[in-house]
């Protein structure tokens, strides 16, 4: 027999109860509220951007490069990756990665920056 073929007793085609439709509005097809999607900490984005900008700067640009990398985007950087810690932790955002590895990339910065003022 086909699905076509109706059968007493069974409906035509495969059945496909309410637990296969999309769940439509602010609810779950369990019943419970869906929640929004954590949003992107714009900090933890910054604290990455500048750590990236800070290390291309400290090996590509020679004495002016490592100036501006060593007395401006490395601090940033630390800066924003601390703060974005915080802030991801508290909010409940996301981002925790991104702040981390801001930080880990500005580090060397970091530590020439104060090498050499020390």
């Amino acid at each position: 027999m086909t699905d076509s073929d109706p059968t007493p007793g069974r409906p035509p085609g495969p059945y496909a109860g309410p637990e296969w439709h999309a769940a439509s509005g602010p609810y779950l097809s369990s019943g419970e509220p869906a929640r929004p999607s954590a949003v992107w900490n714009g900090a933890a984005i910054a604290a990455l951007v500048l750590s990236l900008l800070s290390l291309l700067l400290l090996i590509g640009l020679g004495v002016l490069g490592l100036l501006v990398s060593l007395l401006v985007f490395t601090p940033l950087a630390v800066v924003f990756s601390i703060t974005a810690g915080i802030q991801v932790a508290r909010r409940g955002q996301r981002g925790m990665g991104l702040a981390v590895m801001g930080f880990l990339i500005a580090l060397p910065g970091w530590l020439i920056t104060a090498f050499l003022l020390w």
